[in-house]
């Protein structure tokens, strides 16, 4: 399914349903009635980090992000709006890094079938 749904770079090797997928990305995706985020909007997003949260793979912390946003309110909400506005955000920004802990001395508990212990 991965395969299908995903467009490689090569557009000599395009289907017609990623032809169409190809040509939908390259349009404009704001609309009439799209409306950047308000500084209040962001900031109840900041507000409800947690603070000591693991960070990303740009290793900012909750805290810290907080600390710029009370800084640089205006410029942490255009970058968001931005990105809104043009359908597109960083790579980072879209993907995780899950690290299993194993719990010593506890018993452990099937969740899944599937799902190694």
């Amino acid at each position: 399914m991965l395969e299908y749904f995903t467009l490689e770079g090569k557009e000599n090797n395009d289907t017609d349903y990623h032809k169409q997928a190809r040509t939908q990305s390259q349009e404009p995706v704001d609309t009439a009635d799209d409306k950047d985020f308000t500084i209040e909007e962001i900031r109840n997003a900041v507000v409800n980090m947690e603070n000591k949260k693991a960070p990303g793979e740009d290793r900012i912390t909750g805290e810290i992000y907080k600390s710029t946003f009370k800084i640089f309110p205006s410029c942490i909400t255009a970058l968001y709006s931005g990105c809104l506005r043009r359908g597109v955000f960083p790579m980072r920004w879209r993907t995780s890094k899950l690290n299993q802990l194993q719990n010593l001395g506890k018993k452990t508990v099937k969740t899944s079938p599937n799902f190694p212990q």
